[in-house]
């Protein structure tokens, strides 16, 4: 193998998920997983796309099988897989399979670029002084919970040094408020507990909870569909966050011009891989607003370091049981952003149970 060319392997797992998931829009019962490993001078960097169907989680790897024979690796080397965000663009169309693919294999280039070089992702990136650890948040408090069972959750994630949390809420006001009251038992300081709607509101439902709400909560996330975000009326205690399903920066742009808002989360995969996560991260950074990131844990906090400024990391891990969970923060809430690369630490086990690895 010449000394500049890497070595790229796919990988697809079905993980069942025991006890399902229980969101808005209804259970979860497995998670899908494309991984992509690329391997060069005895390092190995990992990316990976989750979906929830096994039909979306095949699309992407055909795709992915493409863009890693046009990249040419036994010439162009790890510079091509790095490229890999631009070459979807000229080669794919532009939808969210073609879009996971590539931020799978970007992932991994940039996994493997960091180790090679023997610092985080964060520092390739431009990690500005002062980004060394984040505060996050424990993201779960599922419907399936009673309201005994949130508090013990709660008290749990407390325990663990969180020092904040994301719950899931229904359609029903009364039923939110009763919950919402439950967590905040344990998480009492303002602004520490947000509500993610799963896109199920709409803005009547928004605007009558928000009228209804006195609690300052850290925010209120897709209390809409994205076209009607601008009919949900501000409010002097409580803010909106949205932005995780948008694929395009000018979609994000429109969100903070057209719906007024000054909290974007961003999904690493939706957007298509960490350039076009910063690209945009960056835009939208200038113009006053603060980014957030949407699950991948591991990637998403050297994401959000390389910003000079960003909302809490999610904590979300059950959508890939393939990586060992990040630790839990430290008694100040927060976590160290530290490498080489992504510092991913692989459960063997599942990939050994679930995994199938791709012909290329």
């Amino acid at each position: 193998m010449p000394a500049n060319s890497i070595n790229v392997e796919l990988w697809n797992l079905r993980v069942p998920l025991d006890p399902p998931i229980q969101a808005p829009k209804g259970p979860t019962t497995e998670t899908c997983l494309l991984l992509a490993f690329a391997s060069g001078e005895g390092h190995r960097g990992v990316g990976y796309a989750s979906f929830r169907k096994a039909a979306e989680m095949e699309a992407a790897t055909t795709v992915a099988k493409k863009l890693i024979a046009e990249a040419a690796l036994a010439t162009s080397g790890l510079a091509g897989l790095l490229n890999v965000e631009r070459q979807q663009e000229a080669s794919c169309e532009a939808n969210h399979v073609s879009r996971s693919a590539a931020s799978a294999l970007s992932l991994a280039a940039w996994d493997l670029a960091g180790k090679q070089a023997g610092v985080p992702c964060a520092d390739l990136w431009g990690r500005p002084a002062g980004r060394d650890k984040l505060g996050c948040y424990a993201s779960s408090l599922w419907l399936d919970k009673s309201i005994a069972g949130l508090i013990d959750e709660a008290k749990l994630y407390r325990q663990q040094n969180y020092r904040a949390v994301k719950m899931r809420v229904n359609r029903s006001l009364k039923d939110n408020l009763e919950r919402i009251a439950a967590v905040r038992t344990v998480f009492s300081e303002p602004g520490t507990i947000a509500l993610e709607t799963g896109s199920d509101w709409s803005a009547d439902i928004a605007n009558e909870f928000l009228g209804a709400c006195d609690m300052p909560l850290m925010w209120v996330e897709d209390p809409a569909p994205h076209a009607d975000l601008h009919k949900v009326r501000e409010h002097p205690l409580n803010t909106i966050a949205a932005g995780e399903k948008s694929v395009h920066a000018n979609e994000l742009y429109e969100l903070y011009t057209r719906g007024r808002l000054r909290k974007l989360i961003i999904d690493v995969q939706y957007v298509g891989g960490p350039v076009r996560f910063l690209e945009a991260a960056r835009i939208l950074n200038g113009l006053g607003a603060t980014v957030g990131s949407h699950r991948f844990s591991h990637y998403s906090m050297h994401l959000l370091a390389a910003l000079p400024r960003s909302l809490p990391i999610e904590m979300l891990d059950w959508t890939n049981p393939a990586f060992h969970p990040l630790a839990n923060p430290d008694a100040a809430g927060c976590l160290p952003v530290e490498g080489p690369g992504f510092r991913i630490a692989l459960n063997q086990a599942v990939i050994d149970k679930h995994g199938v690895r791709v012909a290329l």
